[in-house]
C-alpha cells in the first residue's frame, strides 16, 4: 500500500477514535449527570505526520487532473462518446441517468464543492439567475457558492428532467432504485465519477474534481485568497498545493515549445 495513502487512513481512524472519546467524556451524562468516561486517554494518540513536501504532491496529482481544455473534453466525452463503448445493457441505465450525471460532474468542475457538500443541495438552493448555490460546509456552516456559467447549460437540462419527477423528496440530485426515488447517495457519486473518468483518462473521485477545479481557478486568478474562499477553508494554507501543480504544469507547457 502507498505509505501516504495509509497514513491518511490511519489519520481518519484516530480522529474517528478520538471523536468517539471526546463525545464520551464531555457530551454524554448518566442518571447521576456525570459523564459516561471520566478520562480522556485519546489524547494520548497523537495524528501521525505526512512525510511529504507540496513538491511531491503535486506531481502525484499530475495526470490525474482534467486541466485546460480537458474540463470540456471530459464533459463533451460523457456527452458524445462514452456510451460507444459500452454494451446495451449498460447503455440503458446511462441513457437514464445521463442528463442527471453530467450536471453532476460540471457542478464538481465548476465549483470546487465536496462530495457531501453536493449531495446536500436541495432544489431552493440553487440559483442559476445568480450563478450561486447554497451549501452546508464543514461543521454546519452555510456558505454561497458561485458555480461557473459553462456548467449552466448542464444544470438547466437536469433541472427540466428533475421537474418531471413526481416525488417530495427535496433533495437536487436523486436517484431512482428499484423504483423507489431516494436522495443520492455520496458513495453512488463516487461510484459514476469513477466509472466515467477512468473510461476518459484515469479514475479519479470527487475529490479530485475539486483540485481541477482548483488549480484551474488559481491558473487564472493567481489568487490563493479568491481559491480559499472559493473552496471554504478557512485559511489560505490548503490552496498552496495549487501553486506548485500550476508551476508543474507551466514546466510541462515549455517543453512543448
Amino acid at each position: 500500500m502507498n505509505s501516504c495513502i495509509h497514513t491518511s487512513a490511519l489519520n481518519r481512524t484516530i480522529a474517528a477514535i478520538k471523536s468517539l472519546y471526546n463525545y464520551l467524556c464531555e457530551q454524554t451524562e448518566d442518571s447521576n449527570g456525570n459523564t459516561y468516561m471520566t478520562r480522556n486517554v485519546s489524547r494520548l494518540i497523537h495524528i501521525r505526520k505526512k512525510s511529504e513536501t507540496l513538491h511531491y504532491r503535486a506531481a502525484q496529482l499530475e495526470g490525474k487532473l482534467f486541466l485546460g481544455d480537458e474540463t470540456k473534453a471530459f464533459l463533451e466525452f460523457v456527452e458524445q462518446d462514452y456510451e460507444k463503448s459500452i454494451s446495451n445493457r449498460a447503455r440503458t441505465s446511462f441513457k437514464k441517468n445521463k442528463v442527471r450525471d453530467l450536471a453532476i460532474l460540471s457542478l464538481f468542475l465548476s465549483s470546487g464543492l465536496r462530495c457531501a457538500e453536493l449531495v446536500g443541495i436541495n432544489l431552493n438552493d440553487l440559483n442559476l439567475e445568480t450563478g450561486k448555490v447554497r451549501v452546508m460546509r464543514k461543521e454546519g456552516k452555510k456558505d454561497v457558492v458561485p458555480i461557473a456559467h459553462f456548467s449552466h447549460r448542464y444544470i438547466t437540462d437536469y433541472f427540466g428532467a428533475r421537474s418531471s419527477i413526481e416525488t417530495e423528496i427535496q433533495a437536487l440530485f436523486i436517484t431512482d432504485y428499484n423504483q423507489q426515488i431516494r436522495k443520492i447517495s455520496n458513495a453512488s457519486i463516487n461510484k459514476l465519477v469513477a466509472k466515467y473518468s477512468e473510461a476518459y483518462k484515469v479514475r479519479v473521485t470527487p475529490h479530485t474534481l475539486r483540485h481541477t477545479f482548483a488549480t484551474r481557478l488559481y491558473n487564472v486568478s493567481h489568487s490563493q485568497v479568491l481559491v480559499s474562499n472559493q473552496l471554504g477553508h478557512s485559511s489560505t494554507k490548503p490552496t498552496e498545493l495549487y501553486t506548485h501543480i500550476v508551476s508543474a504544469e507551466a514546466k510541462d507547457a515549455l517543453r512543448k515549445l
